[in-house]
């Protein structure tokens, strides 16, 4: 009778767990704290936008300005003109903060840098497992929402529906980016015509099946145990979730905020760009998620290129090659693509902006980070990152402000590491603590200003000093 019973019992959870499917989206229950007032206080969201091919100097720094060569340079953004690549964030000017100088030579890669963009950790090669934990997977840990993290990908014209490459949980842990925005819309919406009971109905289900296990649990021991363990975890927290999603159908939240996708699933990059920050919008307004990555850099970066911009592929584009049906410099095509980018992240903001919460808006509590996966340059050294960063999350982060850090600290003498070629070579080992920081120090800084604060984030190959939160940033 009890073989009987574990093998059913078995079956059952076997099946669960597949039609479970995301442990990657394993849902935790939100905290929320509650003000001594009894007003709830707003959680603070963040959204990574990455793009492939680099982000040049002249793209991320004011019109007429230059860098600086022997110190720090902290100066107002107010009445300066933004470079095309980035002037749809004008708007949101007097809550942006455009930083220069941050370092990548311990992690830089050529064209795509994969997890390292994320980490500040050198990355493998494409497809291979992370050797750290990317910052999106941190934050998401200290601010779990339904979703813990929402990764979107913009792959035109491509097949893929979900790839890996861009964050991770932890060493050896990816975190899937969705690359077709139907099917992320799908997950997070998917069941927007339910209605409060039938997610209630479901959770019923499953805390039942649950009792069941925990019977189970008890009448076990060894690996197997160890196995029901796993299952009980993903049973409650999908129960959690239901309970969540009936919250939130019952308020007609999900109806209300769940973006209305085309009939006809998006193929040009241009469209999918538009349809994965919808999905990102709606996700963050109806609660689903604090943390959304959206990243261009999936994909073959020689197969792929900018439908709806240009029908020539990236990397002869991001070598400069002329286009030939634009008749322009590729750096020019990649400069249309990254005010597309931006522009699209602007009407995100705008959304948001548009949004009550609180006092404000829901803008008020969010950051965006902007730049690309690769340093720079296509093949890129990372001896300058630059970053585009919208919003000061609740009062936490200077805005208003253009950072740069001094170009002659952070020289490019080193040694090369095996298997990067002349061009993609990581100065890994060479840097001081006398270098500019390093983009580890910008991610280090968000974690302080969500809450979570580190010493240091991935320090490692880098110097710990230069790994630390930037004071130029925090308040």
């Amino acid at each position: 009778m009890f073989t009987n019973q574990k093998f059913s019992r078995r079956s059952c959870l076997k099946g669960l767990s597949l039609g479970v499917g995301g442990a990657l989206f394993a849902p935790l229950l939100q905290k929320v704290a509650a003000a001594a007032s009894g007003s709830v206080t707003p959680p603070k969201r963040f959204i990574f936008f990455l793009f492939t091919n680099g982000f040049q100097e002249s793209g991320a720094i004011p019109v007429g300005w230059k860098r600086g060569a022997d110190a720090i340079r902290q100066e107002s953004l107010k009445g300066a003109e933004l470079p095309r690549d980035i002037a749809a964030f004008a708007p949101f000017q007097d809550r942006m903060t455009i930083v220069q100088g941050l370092q990548g030579r311990h992690c830089a890669r050529g064209h795509a840098g994969d997890y390292s963009a994320l980490s500040g950790v050198n990355s493998p090669a494409a497809g291979n497992l992370p050797r750290a934990q990317t910052i999106d997977g941190a934050l998401a840990k200290a601010l779990p929402g339904i979703f813990p993290m929402v990764g979107l990908g913009i792959a035109g014209g491509k097949n893929t529906q979900a790839t890996y490459g861009t964050s991770a949980w932890g060493k050896g842990s990816p975190i899937a980016i969705q690359c077709r925005p139907e099917l992320a819309y799908q997950s997070l919406f998917g069941n927007v015509g339910a209605t409060g009971n039938d997610f209630l109905a479901r959770k019923n289900l499953l805390d039942s099946i649950s009792q069941d296990v925990r019977s189970l649990q008890s009448q076990i021991a060894g690996p197997e145990k160890e196995l029901v363990e796993h299952h009980f975890g993903a049973l409650e927290a999908l129960s959690k979730r239901d309970g969540q999603m009936a919250q939130l159908q019952e308020a007609g939240t999900l109806r209300r905020e769940a973006p209305k996708m085309p009939a006809t699933p998006p193929k040009s990059m241009v469209d999918v760009t538009a349809a994965q920050c919808d999905v990102a919008a709606a996700a963050l307004i109806s609660g689903m998620t604090n943390v959304v990555t959206i990243t261009s850099g999936v994909g073959s970066i020689f197969g792929t290129d900018y439908s709806g911009i240009s029908p020539s592929p990236v990397h002869g584009i991001g070598h400069g090659t002329i286009d030939p049906k634009l008749e322009v410099p590729g750096l020019e095509v990649l400069r249309r693509y990254r005010e597309h980018h931006s522009t699209q992240a602007a009407r995100l903001l705008k959304k948001l902006q548009a949004t009550p919460e609180g006092n404000g808006t829901m803008l008020d509590n969010t950051v965006l980070v902007f730049t690309s996966d690769c340093s720079n340059t296509q093949h890129c050294r990372g001896t300058n990152w630059p970053m585009v960063l919208v919003g000061d999350l609740g009062g936490t982060l200077k805005t208003g402000q253009y950072v740069s850090y001094p170009m002659s600290r952070g020289s490019q003498n080193g040694r090369k590491i095996e298997g990067h070629g002349n061009n993609n070579a990581v100065d890994e080992g060479v840097i001081t603590p006398t270098d500019n920081p390093t983009i580890n120090a910008l991610y280090c800084s968000l974690l302080h200003a969500a809450g979570a604060p580190r010493d240091a984030f991935n320090a490692g190959t880098a110097p710990a000093e230069l790994c630390g939160p930037l004071g130029e940033l925090l308040v």
